[in-house]
């Protein structure tokens, strides 16, 4: 999940009482912050009053659990959700301008609603209350004006996609396009799915199995047919389940090896499988039922788990046939069933909830939904731990697939305390003796590296160092770095340095070692909010390529939860960092500033521009001279066209644009297309033309995010 700091643009025409309005909840006020439990199954609401154009920026910050934001207008209609990539720590952050008064509703919910999410904490508070600025608000007022350029700019690239070579560059703009378009005129979009169909299987005919690279090639094929399924599979099911049987032509380049081939088949007919549960249920169980006859996925518990809370029947039949054809499997010698049973287990015991309760609200009866027979259950439990517990490992300490199941297994069936208790309660102590026994190694020299680094876990900071000490001299160096990792961990970077430049002696290696733990503390102090410390460990770093390398992964964390001054102050200090030239020397500080523009764009529109324009020039020098340079140490082009997802540093600069142009679309509409005009080269400017058009129309492309706002 991208960082998500989306400004929502709500335009009432009249206030309208509901019933939401009506419940006792928590009113969100400035300098105040809530703090409640949540669990799963729970959604709790807060209200707070916007008057006419004010912009409001609130955060969530996430103590042990991820939780999803979503805005409701007065009168109940869903305005948005909110979404980071944070997990379960760290802040959601979520602006809203209003352009006329009224109260606006805030829930928060727990993320997986498919999973068995433990419960957690967090806390809300407003961080900024104030009148919007004339750009925030002529955004908000023109956004059906730019949605409308959106459409237009979008249905003029339609026209323009031949003229991309690349079939793999021409599939995907295909397939963004489509996705855009489908809403207002599903024909068109229609013919786009369409072509692209035809672009992948021009690809795969083009594909030489005996190329040195044919593994990369083989893996692009692969996710191409599955990004058409995407696409297509929520429109026309039948379709795509017939184009990913018909595009079966490429061998697999580990075939013979294992069965990775035919483990990614089933995966892309359950990932369509998954798409169409709420549209059609039962022809989602039919084609998960005929992947099941050919081979076990995990993906089998997430169509159980979509199925299960609104068709409970067909979900406990799935279930019950996925425990019916486990019973008759090795499951050490098949990974993927041992994986399947111990999901099965956990969802299959886990009781589903059909609401979601607000804090002060009394919640209604409970439904829940029995997967499995308690007869079903006992005896795939049953059945689980039997087979983990007859695993006899060799003298030899090496990797096997049934010790790495055997261990899989009993390690999730020690967690598992209540059902252990009921189902297999005298092995409690036997599964405990078993887990030690398979988590030790027999190897000796393993088991002196898991002997001092049990010491340096398990002891305080000083006691780790002389545990370290009586190590053997040729292990001492290696283990004093995991210490030093362990006084980060405890917040004492100086001591962490100073124990690296005491006991690691090679200098090469004393140098990166002390680098990795820098930005690690940068990092920590960005996951803390600590922006202000992780820019003062940014300066200190040796070089600018280190200090342009680490800003291009935090910048984008530097304004969220801020108020607009001090993001801007903090933003201007990473700019500064950089460089003062508005030419870059190297392709990490072009990656920065590029980040940087983007930061910039939630807060001055006129700023990113300033710091991305002189780029688009230097872009295009890059570009040429890569034509020049092609096949001379890397490959930039094939076929005279810039390769866009090869990794090469002049596609990564590429990428970075088209999605920085596309960003500053929703401020500057005309600026960021005159950028797009200015690259030379037409498959990029082609892409950057759908970016802009993304985010002009507020889509979603391929189960992204737009960077504005989800609706």
């Amino acid at each position: 999940m991208r960082q998500s700091t989306a400004v929502l643009f709500v335009i009432f025409i009249c206030l309208v009482p509901s019933e939401w309005a009506k419940a006792q909840i928590d009113s969100l006020q400035p300098g105040i912050t809530i703090e409640h439990a949540l669990a799963r199954g729970q959604n709790h609401s807060f209200s707070v009053n916007l008057e006419q154009d004010q912009f409001l920026q609130l955060v969530v910050d996430q103590h042990g659990i991820d939780v999803i934001v979503r805005v409701f207008s007065p009168e109940g209609k869903s305005l948005g959700e909110f979404d980071s990539p944070n997990g379960n720590e760290g802040p959601e952050n979520v602006s809203v301008i209003s352009v006329m008064a009224g109260v606006y509703r805030i829930e928060v919910a727990p993320l997986g609603q498919f999973e068995n999410v433990p419960p957690g904490r967090y806390e809300i508070k407003i961080v900024e209350l104030r009148r919007a600025t004339e750009q925030e608000l002529q955004a908000g007022k023109n956004q059906e004006l730019l949605k409308a350029r959106g459409l237009a700019l979008l249905r003029e690239v339609a026209d323009s996609l031949s003229e991309i070579r690349l079939p793999q560059t021409r599939v995907r703009a295909q397939l963004q396009t489509s996705q855009l378009l489908w809403p207002s005129d599903e024909k068109l979009a229609a013919k786009l799915v369409g072509d692209a169909m035809e672009g992948v299987r021009e690809y795969l005919a083009s594909v030489d199995t005996l190329d040195q690279d044919y593994y990369q090639t083989y893996q692009l094929a692969m996710q191409l047919r599955q990004e058409v399924v995407q696409v297509l599979g929520p429109h026309d099911p039948e379709t795509a389940l017939g184009f990913l049987r018909t595009t079966r032509t490429l061998t697999s380049p580990e075939a013979g090896q294992n069965n990775s081939q035919w483990d990614q088949e089933l995966q892309l007919e359950l990932s369509l499988a998954s798409q169409i549960t709420a549209r059609d249920p039962k022809r989602a169980v039919q084609l998960a039922e005929n992947t099941l006859k050919k081979g076990y996925s995990s993906s089998l518990i997430e169509i159980i788990s979509r199925l299960r809370a609104t068709e409970p029947e067909l979900a406990a039949k799935l279930a019950k046939e996925i425990a019916a054809k486990l019973q008759g499997e090795k499951l050490l010698k098949n990974q993927e069933a041992s994986n399947l049973a111990i999901m099965l287990l956990r969802v299959a015991n886990s009781p589903v909830r059909k609401y979601q309760t607000s804090i002060s609200a009394s919640p209604p009866a409970k439904t829940e939904t029995t997967l499995l027979s308690e007869q079903e259950y006992k005896d795939l439990f049953e059945k689980t731990l039997a087979e983990a517990l007859s695993y006899n490992a060799p003298p030899s300490n090496y990797y096997s697939p049934e010790k790495n199941s055997a261990q899989n297994i009993l390690n999730s069936l020690r967690s598992m305390t209540p059902e252990m208790t009921v189902y297999a309660p005298a092995s409690l102590a036997v599964v405990e003796k078993r887990v030690v026994e398979l988590n030790t190694s027999s190897d000796p020299q393993s088991a002196r590296w898991q002997k001092y680094q049990e010491g340096i876990n398990g002891g305080t900071l000083d006691e780790s160092l002389e545990e370290v000490g009586r190590a053997p001299r040729e292990m001492r160096e290696q283990l004093y770095q995991q210490v030093a990792q362990k006084a980060l961990s405890l917040g004492d970077l100086p001591r962490a340095r100073q124990i690296l430049k005491d006991h690691v002696f090679n200098p090469s290696q004393r140098q990166q070692a002390l680098s990795n733990l820098d930005q690690q503390a940068i990092q920590m102090d960005v996951s803390k909010g600590g922006i202000e410390d992780a820019l003062r460990g940014v300066s200190n770093l040796r070089t600018s390529k280190e200090r342009a390398m680490i800003l291009s992964q935090i910048v984008n964390q530097i304004g969220p939860g801020r108020k607009r001054a001090v993001a801007l102050d903090l933003l201007e200090q990473a700019r500064n960092m950089v460089g003062v030239s508005t030419r870059v020397e190297n392709q990490e500080q072009m990656s920065a500033l590029l980040e940087i523009a983007r930061a910039f764009s939630r807060y001055d529109s006129k700023r990113a521009f300033e710091v991305i324009e002189p780029l688009l020039d230097q872009f295009n020098e890059m570009s040429a001279a890569a034509l020049v340079l092609n096949g001379f140490g890397q490959q930039y082009y094939q076929d005279g066209e810039l390769a866009m997802q090869n990794g090469s540093s002049v596609a990564n600069t590429a990428n970075q644009l088209i999605l920085a142009l596309g960003t500053l679309a929703t401020s500057n509409f005309d600026r960021a297309k005159a950028g797009a005009d200015r690259l030379e080269r037409p498959e990029v400017r082609i892409n950057v033309y759908l970016a802009i058009a993304q985010q002009a129309i507020g889509g979603q492309v391929n189960g992204g995010r737009s960077e504005f706002r989800r609706f």
